[in-house]
């Protein structure tokens, strides 16, 4: 099978994915604690975060990566297994938390995409975006409601001070 779009010396993804080959006695990875920009990624929406967050960990196998209490858990698996968890319900203060949803998809895009994409899919589709707005976990988000019905989040990290992070991540044991 030949893929047109890729130039002849294609980029391998094969060397950075986390699943083992494939066999009776492959070991699965530990869960991957690693800080890197997650190209996509998917949101869920909780009214009840603790109970997500053991069925998740102690059910699944995931771990509890960074948590914004009452807000939100970062949970995590092997790289590139990433879930969000937001506290969904009225009243929340949010128009994000405040929607009744099974979830959404992250894709992550950049600062200079974000408002192009936003305007080409609200001339195809009006009423379907919402404007990009700065949310507390650092990036810049939109969000799109596909035909199919799904919220799907633009989201652009934004830069970061590297000093402060580093201080973060040090005072947090990490």
């Amino acid at each position: 099978m030949h893929n047109h779009d890729q130039p002849k010396a294609a980029y391998t993804g094969a060397g950075i994915s986390p699943v083992p080959e494939p066999g009776k006695d492959a070991e699965p990875p530990e869960p991957y604690r690693g800080i890197y920009l997650m190209p996509m990624f998917m949101c869920l929406y909780s009214h009840d975060l603790e109970e997500s967050e053991v069925f998740w960990t102690q059910g699944l196998g995931f771990i509890n990566l960074y948590t914004m209490p009452g807000m939100m858990i970062h949970l995590r698996r092997w790289a590139f297994q990433d879930v969000l968890i937001r506290k969904s319900g009225s009243n929340t203060g949010d128009p994000d938390t405040d929607m009744e949803s099974i979830g959404s998809l992250s894709v992550a895009v950049t600062e200079k995409q974000i408002s192009k994409i936003v305007d080409a899919c609200e001339r195809l589709r009006p009423g379907s975006t919402s404007a990009p707005l700065r949310k507390p976990w650092n990036s810049l988000e939109a969000r799109i409601l596909t035909p199919e019905g799904l919220i799907l989040i633009l989201t652009a990290a934004l830069a970061v001070d590297k000093k402060q992070t580093e201080v973060y991540l040090n005072s947090h044991g990490q």
